[in-house]
């Protein structure tokens, strides 16, 4: 196993395995969020703020309507305007750091302020990150929780477990989206249900290099939101709202697995067996 270190850098986590650098856990402008994710061959997989969607930022939880409050893309409103409202913020208000021989595992408390300053929500969050042989792992578990007037987590799209993928490997640029049972690229996987998504391309001009999203146990069956140009969503909020009455909680939880070459030869079926046999231990 390797051996792991945390180096902090203004807001960021920095993780090195036996001195590589493999993932960074930051605190943005607007969210918190993981980017780079980099794979053993030395490979950035994730992207942040691309010009098409500035809030999409590496690996992140976020939610458009929380109380009718906007935390997933909060920047496009203060973009737009001279004299720019105060933007909704999901802010880290303390993290927890543990180093152990399988990776190192950050606890953080997250509060979700609206402009005004007022908390909407708040969440709990454990996110593992680890190297493997064949890949590096970034676990992310969110435990959402409201407080005493409860929240309702409105019905929509724009909201999840994320990851925009780098863009030279997406679909557009000769990358591919295939899932557990063979669908291939948006056109296919789009809204589908299946056990686990890959989306691989092009990395360099001689290799490839990709991600694979598997949901954590209690998330599955969910359907699959699969963009052709780089985006993949865990969110069991897409056909319905959620509502969460004082002192209930709700949890949604997936594993990113950045890996060098295609979905076949990484071995994504296998890696995904031994997650599900890690997680039903």
């Amino acid at each position: 196993m390797p051996v792991y270190e945390v180096r902090e850098l203004q807001h960021q986590l920095k993780v090195y395995a036996d001195g590589r650098y493999v993932a960074a856990v930051q605190q943005g402008n607007f969210r918190p969020y993981v980017h780079p994710v980099i794979t053993p061959r030395g490979h950035v997989v994730t992207q942040i703020a691309p010009a098409d969607h500035l809030h999409h930022l590496g690996v992140w939880f976020a939610h458009e309507i929380v109380d009718g409050v906007d935390f997933w893309a909060p920047e496009s409103r203060y973009g737009r305007t001279t004299q720019p409202e105060p933007c909704s913020r999901m802010v880290v208000t303390s993290t927890d750091t543990d180093i152990g021989p399988d990776g190192v595992v950050f606890c953080q408390a997250v509060d979700w302020r609206d402009g005004q300053g007022e908390t909407r929500l708040t969440d709990s969050r454990v996110i593992t990150v680890g190297e493997r042989p064949d890949h590096t792992m970034v676990d992310m578990v969110v435990t959402l929780n409201a407080g005493s007037s409860g929240v309702c987590l409105g019905q929509t799209k724009e909201a999840g477990l994320a990851v925009r993928v780098a863009d030279q490997i997406d679909v557009l640029d000769g990358g591919r989206i295939v899932n557990a049972d063979g669908a291939v690229n948006e056109a296919q996987t789009f809204d589908q249900v299946s056990a686990w998504v890959d989306y691989a391309g092009p990395i360099s001009r001689t290799e490839t290099a990709g991600v694979a999203v598997f949901p954590h146990p209690g998330n599955e069956g969910i359907p699959w939101f699969t963009r052709d140009y780089g985006p993949v969503y865990v969110s069991p909020f897409r056909h319905a709202s959620i509502d969460l009455v004082s002192g209930e909680a709700y949890t949604v939880g997936a594993r990113f697995v950045a890996h060098d070459g295609s979905c076949e030869e990484a071995g994504i079926a296998g890696i995904y067996e031994r997650f599900l046999a890690e997680m039903y231990v």
